[in-house]
């Protein structure tokens, strides 16, 4: 029993640094429903990569510079601990800034995106942008979109400015600091009606 709890505490601290990794990566793309397998498989598919940019990288340039301790135990925490936000941080830039895709787009690869469906790809690619939101029930709300929800299939939004707008156009301003769209409303379809400034995201109505 000993020792199998010595094997699974040291594949767990081989695993750790793949873990942290995925975990950084994750903060910077929408949540998405993976099975049990699949997560183990990315983790230890980044403690490999981690492994091998601190070995044939980190720990290289570390030894040029002369800031090796001498322990060699520390020294490995240290150099996967670092490897594994590195590589955390730039695979979450990549994933969250859809490059890998876009540069799959460029090379005629592919014509698909990284994201959840195109409500995403949408509200990631086109900021800056006054909304018409048109609701099931036939009420129309306009606004800056300040916050929206990751996926299409239940599409919520949060407002700035927001305004009612009638059938002849008329608008009545929101009180308050914006409306709420939330799912319940049942989003008909949303038209970009034209482009705002950074002072359109910050102000109040008057």
């Amino acid at each position: 029993m000993a020792d199998i709890s010595l094997d699974s505490f040291k594949l767990a601290v081989v695993l750790i640094p793949g873990f942290l990794s995925a975990r950084i990566r994750d903060f910077f793309r929408p949540p998405r429903t993976r099975t049990a397998f699949d997560q183990l498989m990315e983790v230890v598919a980044f403690s490999v990569a981690n492994a091998v940019l601190y070995f044939f990288a980190l720990r290289p340039l570390v030894l040029l510079l002369g800031l090796l301790s001498g322990d060699a135990s520390l020294e490995l925490l240290s150099g996967l601990g670092l490897s594994s936000v590195l590589l955390g941080l730039a695979s979450g830039l990549v994933v969250g800034k859809d490059i890998h895709y876009r540069l799959a787009r460029r090379l005629n690869l592919t014509a698909r995106t990284g994201r959840a469906d195109v409500w995403q790809d949408v509200f990631e690619d086109i900021r800056g942008n006054w909304l018409l939101v048109h609701l099931d029930d036939g009420q129309r709300v306009l606004g800056w979109a300040r916050y929206y929800s990751d996926e299409g299939r239940n599409p919520s939004l949060f407002l700035r400015q927001a305004s009612w707008v009638a059938e002849d156009g008329s608008t009545t301003p929101v009180d308050g600091e914006g409306l709420l769209v939330t799912e319940r409303a049942r989003v008909k379809y949303v038209e970009f009606v034209g482009m705002g400034d950074e002072s359109d995201e910050s102000s109040e109505n008057t």
